[in-house]
């Protein structure tokens, strides 16, 4: 594999000591060049030094981690957040696919952080991106939000959970439908969808749909049971989650 400089940015200083020694120890492509444990010092230096992968931890004083990718200018190596977020941010980050290591930080993880960089030379974060996993962390870690954020061909679109009818799987892909607007084609799995929203709004009901039970009219039993949505679209539902979505209805 081909040599990495890599750079560390963390306010705490035995993290900082952590993942340098599990660098060093077992990852022998990769020389830190430099460490830094104050944010602004870091954004001042960054732009002047050769650093291919840079180690950016998110919650940091005065500054945070996207913050200063933000601030950041002449910056062309690719980034790999180390964060000790709970599960609902790890959930957000892997819908986002930006990389990440989690803390306390596993030798696992950072290979392979490491080798996809070097499989793929990845570019720096696009900032819509880091945009869409902070919107998505606020979902996932207050109750009452309602909003997602969903990649698409044209950029970035935000979707108000209220007016989602149903997502329905297209392959690889997720087909979304939504009251009064356009469809929208999403490419992720719909699996994704359902670690993402909340379960006491959306439930996978076939391995093709996952329904928006607000939008649930009545139940039909004939052919094995059927959920009647409120624009009349008739979803098969699965033998195997039937009983769940009935007991959703007698709740």
């Amino acid at each position: 594999m081909s040599p990495v400089k890599a750079v560390i940015v963390d306010d705490e200083s035995d993290n900082v000591k952590t993942l340098e020694l599990l660098i060093k120890k077992y990852c022998p492509d990769v020389t830190v060049e430099a460490i830094f444990t104050e944010p602004k010092a870091a954004l001042k230096a960054l732009p002047k030094l050769a650093c291919d992968i840079l180690f950016l931890d998110i919650e940091m004083p005065e500054m945070n981690g996207f913050e200063l990718l933000k601030k950041l200018k002449k910056f062309e190596g690719s980034v790999v957040f180390v964060t000790a977020h709970s599960n609902y941010a790890v959930r957000a980050f892997k819908f986002s696919a930006l990389d990440y290591i989690l803390k306390p930080i596993d030798v696992t993880d950072l290979r392979q952080a490491i080798e996809k960089h070097q499989k793929n030379h990845a570019a720096a974060p696009d900032m819509d991106m880091m945009k869409q996993l902070l919107s998505n962390i606020e979902l996932l870690s207050n109750p009452k939000a309602n909003k997602l954020s969903v990649s698409t061909q044209e950029g970035i679109e935000i979707l108000t959970l209220s007016d989602v009818d149903y997502m329905k799987a297209e392959r690889s892909y997720t087909l979304i439908k939504r009251q009064g607007k356009n469809d929208l084609m999403v490419s992720k799995p719909l699996k994704d969808f359902e670690e993402m929203l909340p379960t006491t709004k959306f439930m996978r009901i076939h391995d093709s749909y996952l329904i928006n039970l607000d939008k649930v009219v009545r139940y039909l039993r004939q052919d094995g049971g059927y959920a009647v949505m409120h624009d009349g679209s008739e979803i098969l539902i699965s033998r195997g989650r039937k009983d769940e979505f009935i007991r959703y209805l007698q709740v």
